[in-house]
């Protein structure tokens, strides 16, 4: 299959405006890149607001150039509709790493969470404090969807947010409906759920629920349909961390306390001062953490695991007695010979 210069391999993900394509792009002297290729699915091609979101997303990311932040590379439109080329990433999201990780039985260190989600706060930091090119004056850009789906490792250690689909900028063309409420229901910050206007902390309340869930293997609020967990976000403190997983140092819990506020005002108030809190944590623990930690943590949790022995094929029973005899002794425990029908 191809989409315009772009060669398909496989499909790797699809989501519920749009999949995600593996690609190849080919060149001059055997020149070959690996990509992904994002296009809206085609029951929304023709949706213009599914287009606009998707313009839009390629508007904004395009701006992003960041180690911490999924590159894009290429916009077009073929017979199929729109689509987006962004730089591949080989590894795998947050959720997928810590299920990887469960299955297992191994934990993340606090140290190495931490870490994780202090480099995706230097990227969601970029993103929140870019200004436009042409008049120097902030984008305003919040990301508004962050969660551990949307935050990704490679195999070399590299952390890197993606996904601005639903993204908000102050010159942002398409605009977000009135009193239409946008993200991931676990990661919204009170304020989100309010229906109130936004700044960069709700980014900084999404990252805090990541790196509780990171911690733990489960959401900072136990509930079990959307109308309960909205409530338990709004009026309920979240379960302390160390109930979850006890031994964790207490300045987890201090972190995640302020993190996770309710009030935003009592919130980490931009995502450098999260990052500064959580590289202070890993400095106190004197344990080096960085891209060579994850990368084996990476490939220790994501090789196939080894196959086990296949167990000895039992000897015939009938070999069993002519072994036994031709030795000159009986088996000790009786050989049940089967009937021939």
């Amino acid at each position: 299959m191809q989409v315009a210069r772009y060669e398909i391999i496989r499909k790797i993900a699809q989501g519920g405006m749009a999949e995600l394509f593996l690609a190849r792009a080919k060149g001059p002297g055997g020149f070959e890149k690996t990509l992904a290729l994002k296009r809206i699915l085609p029951q929304f091609a023709a949706d213009p607001a599914f287009v606009a979101m998707f313009l839009s997303e390629a508007r904004l990311a395009s701006r992003l150039h960041h180690s911490n932040i999924v590159q894009i590379i290429d916009l077009g439109r073929d017979a199929g509709g729109y689509y987006l080329v962004m730089e591949y990433i080989d590894g795998p999201n947050l959720r997928a790493l810590g299920r990887c990780a469960s299955k297992r039985g191994v934990a993340l260190s606090p140290e190495l969470c931490a870490w994780i989600i202090a480099e995706a706060c230097e990227g969601l930091a970029f993103a929140h404090e870019m200004c436009a090119p042409a008049t120097r004056k902030p984008l305003g850009l919040i990301h508004r969807d962050v969660s551990l789906d949307n935050i990704l490792v490679s195999r070399e250690g590299m952390v890197k947010v993606v996904d601005f689909g639903i993204a908000k900028a102050a010159d942002q063309v398409h605009r977000t409906q009135t009193g239409v409420v946008k993200g991931k229901l676990p990661y919204m910050a009170p304020e989100q759920l309010r229906g109130k206007v936004l700044d960069h902390r709700v980014d900084v309340y999404a990252l805090g629920a990541a790196f509780y869930e990171l911690l733990t293997g489960h959401k900072p609020f136990e509930a079990k349909t959307d109308a309960s967990m909205a409530r338990a976000i709004l009026f309920e403190p979240f379960i302390p961390v160390l109930k979850r997983r006890p031994g964790l140092p207490g300045e987890v819990q201090r972190i995640l306390d302020r993190a996770l506020a309710r009030d935003r005002e009592q919130r980490y108030p931009d995502c450098r001062a999260f990052q500064a809190e959580l590289e202070a944590f890993i400095r106190s623990r004197g344990k080096p953490m960085g891209s060579a930690q994850l990368a084996r943590f990476v490939a220790r949790v994501m090789s196939t695991p080894p196959k086990a022995p296949a167990p000895a094929p039992e000897a015939p029973v009938r070999a069993g007695r002519v072994e036994a005899r031709a030795s000159g002794a009986e088996p000790t425990e009786p050989v049940a010979t089967p009937e021939l029908r």
